[in-house]
């Protein structure tokens, strides 16, 4: 997983995301036209497990169930998150 700053812009799930909020945007390989919009996921690393809702697309995210977490969902999932950048996570639909 890798993290991003939403600024409060709007994902393509079409609301605003703050960089705190617990948002994640999915890969293209599970984006399926925005049909996950809305839909929670629970990530996991390191022993901690988060929930985030799905509010953005990653077209970046290229590497097979690739996803980019908010500033505040990376955090939250790993308190060092800044000095890592990339986690690799295990994540799935809640």
């Amino acid at each position: 997983a890798t993290y991003y700053y939403p600024g409060g812009g709007f994902g393509a799930c079409g609301w605003p995301i703050n960089d705190w909020d617990m948002a994640v945007a999915l890969g293209p390989d599970h984006w399926d036209n925005g049909a996950h919009c809305g839909q929670q996921i629970t990530v996991t690393f390191g022993g901690t497990t988060i929930c985030a809702i799905v509010a953005d697309e990653c077209p970046g995210c290229q590497v097979p169930n690739g996803i980019d977490l908010t500033q505040g969902a990376m955090a939250t999932l790993d308190p060092n998150w800044f000095a890592h950048g990339v986690d690799t996570v295990q994540w799935g639909f809640a």
